[in-house]
């Protein structure tokens, strides 16, 4: 039996390998997703429900033996621990021969096996159609390099077609991830701001520490788990990172159109979109249009510690190597970079009021809008009713004329995007505000940091 420490969340995760577990069928399912994401703890999660044999393929030209011996252990095979089987075809007919009653079979870290031989997946296409397909095994193909694993999920995949069920672990979302340590609302947001919502970042949090401790311990010092983690994952992937260095620094800095950043990365605009359509299917940076229109796109990053990373750490590696603490340098900036974060914490809290009908109407859709320097940050629609709410984000504390001010502002900037006879709200999600009730007992939707604190009792 496999013991799991510290799992939070992951239900719809769970969920969808018990299903699959339970249909009786044979199942062959592939689920990935980037490093640190927390694919292991859910996978030994579900094996110690059910049991079965977990596979750790590493990069290594002895495969073979080590699955031979854990498949040995496993099965208490003493045969098959003096006779390791010699080649792929005696893999999948040994499971094929113990899978008359369900088994569950786990390899992680499949792209090793690819990379070190090229049959694995088409002899796996072979006997999944001769044998394994009439049997009760449950084989669960997981990995961590994206592109490779997207390949197996494309149509030129030797196993395209055979999968039964595919699943993309992602990041959490902030009011998941902050159940880690029991850290202030405030607290939680900052961390969130530098490590986003990948598992394994917020477990090396130690909240014995004050956040710029941390940030010392983990990522802004030479030697730092995290120091290098960004060249570490595309290195991953890529094999030339200079190009998506410069394009990803672009962006963090805030050059997000198109011609900016070809001009700020000196990258020829003929080739700026192949480089960004990589780091979009990767998913480190998002395509982003306004909800409403047809305004011009604009590119971000999308995974918080490279957003981080680009922007304050990669600009002053020089005085991190030479040992100097850059914390001093970096915190006059930070509150603005927070600020950016925190519309995407107050979407996720809508989307969580939404889900719980907290909202006045139920919204399909939110997303941001601008048009000819204008901008709201936060509009969510329900276009079969023809609703629509428009929300301002603010990381400030705000006094009760300031939240007024911003609200009356918001009325005008919402009879700019052009929905004539929708039904229209306004709100404001701020750090804090002053005046909150009264104001939402003239209608507004007024939110604040402490209010994030109690979303846990909805």
């Amino acid at each position: 039996m496999i013991l799991v420490s510290k799992f939070i969340d992951r239900e719809q995760e769970l969920e969808f390998l018990r299903e699959r577990y339970h249909s009786e069928r044979p199942e062959l399912i592939i689920l990935y997703g980037r490093r640190r994401i927390g694919k292991t703890y859910l996978l030994q999660k579900f094996l110690s429900e059910v049991d079965g044999v977990y596979l750790l393929a590493e990069e290594s030209e002895t495969i073979l033996e080590d699955f031979s011996e854990r498949l040995a252990d496993y099965f208490n095979d003493p045969f098959l621990r003096e006779n390791p089987l010699q080649n792929w075809r005696a893999f999948f007919t040994y499971l094929a021969g113990k899978s008359s009653e369900r088994l569950v079979v786990v390899i992680d870290e499949v792209q090793y096996i690819a990379k070190a031989h090229r049959d694995f997946l088409s002899v796996l296409q072979k006997y999944w159609d001769m044998h394994l397909s009439k049997t009760k095994i449950m084989l669960i193909l997981c990995g961590s390099l994206i592109s490779f694993m997207e390949g197996i999920l494309s149509a030129k995949s030797p196993i395209y077609g055979r999968r039964t069920g595919a699943w993309k672990v992602e990041e959490m979302g902030f009011f998941n991830v902050r159940k880690f340590h029991p850290l202030s609302t405030e607290e939680a947001v900052y961390v969130y701001s530098v490590f986003g919502g990948v598992p394994q970042y917020w477990a090396d949090y130690n909240p014995e520490l004050d956040f710029w401790d941390n940030l010392r311990v983990l990522l802004l010092s030479r030697g730092a788990k995290y120091y290098d983690e960004p060249k570490y994952l595309l290195k991953q992937e890529l094999r030339d990172v200079s190009r998506y260095f410069s394009i990803l620094r672009a962006i963090a800095l805030g050059y997000n159109r198109f011609g900016q950043i070809a001009d700020k990365a000196k990258v020829d605009v003929n080739s700026l979109g192949k480089y960004l359509n990589v780091l979009g299917e990767m998913g480190y940076i998002e395509e982003e249009k306004p909800i409403v229109g047809r305004g011009r796109s604009i590119y971000k990053i999308n995974d918080k510690l490279f957003n981080f990373w680009f922007r304050f750490v990669y600009p002053r590696k020089s005085e991190i190597e030479m040992g100097f603490d850059v914390v001093g340098g970096i915190k006059p900036k930070f509150n603005e970079y927070l600020g950016f974060v925190f519309e995407e914490i107050a979407r996720q809290f809508l989307v969580e009021l939404n889900r719980a009908g907290k909202i006045p109407f139920r919204f399909t859709r939110i997303g941001r809008w601008w048009h000819k320097g204008e901008e709201i940050d936060l509009v969510a629609l329900n276009e079969r009713e023809k609703r629509v709410l428009f929300i301002e984000v603010k990381w400030k504390n705000l006094s009760e004329r300031e939240a007024r001010g911003i609200l009356k502002d918001l009325e005008r900037k919402g009879g700019l995007v052009g929905l004539e006879g929708w039904e229209k709200a306004y709100g404001l999600v701020a750090r804090g505000v002053k005046g909150k009730e009264e104001m939402r007992e003239e209608g507004y939707l007024v939110w604040d940091l402490e209010d994030f604190g109690k979303l846990s009792t909805i």
